[in-house]
């Protein structure tokens, strides 16, 4: 009996290990459902040099001149185009996840209402015009 374990336990490591290779070359030669355009986005951004333009209230498209972009969902503030807003960093300068920057709108006079980063989504350069220009044809109207 005591010879049986370790061959039944041989087997159930062997079998395992080959069955785990099976699944390894399955998912390599599954199509991915990524598109390649957004593999291509910057995941983050750098807050050093940014342009902003407020989308709508809650609504934020932020811009790393040159290099990338991301809409930026808040709450607790309200979102304007005469405020000034304040980013504060939490480490570097990266804006890669929602928890990296405590951004606040800054209303006259001093007082300062701090906004809650929900989301971030990265953009493309065509989608951050199509932004701006759908902005611009709201603002005529």
């Amino acid at each position: 009996m005591s010879r049986f374990i370790p061959v039944v336990a041989g087997l159930l490591v062997g079998s395992a290990l080959i069955a785990g290779h099976a699944a390894l070359a399955q998912t390599e030669g599954a199509p991915q459902t990524e598109k390649p355009a957004e593999k291509s986005l910057r995941q983050c951004v750098s807050g050093g040099d940014l342009d902003t333009t407020v989308i709508d209230e809650k609504t934020l498209l932020v811009e790393e001149r040159g290099r990338g972009a991301m809409v930026m969902k808040v709450s607790g503030c309200r979102l304007n185009n005469f405020d000034p807003l304040l980013f504060e960093y939490r480490g570097s300068t990266q804006i890669c996840n929602p928890i990296d920057v405590q951004m606040s709108v800054i209303y006259a006079p001093g007082f300062k209402s701090a906004c809650f980063v929900d989301t971030l989504k990265p953009v493309s350069f065509e989608e951050a015009k199509s932004l701006k220009a759908s902005l611009s044809k709201k603002k005529k109207k």
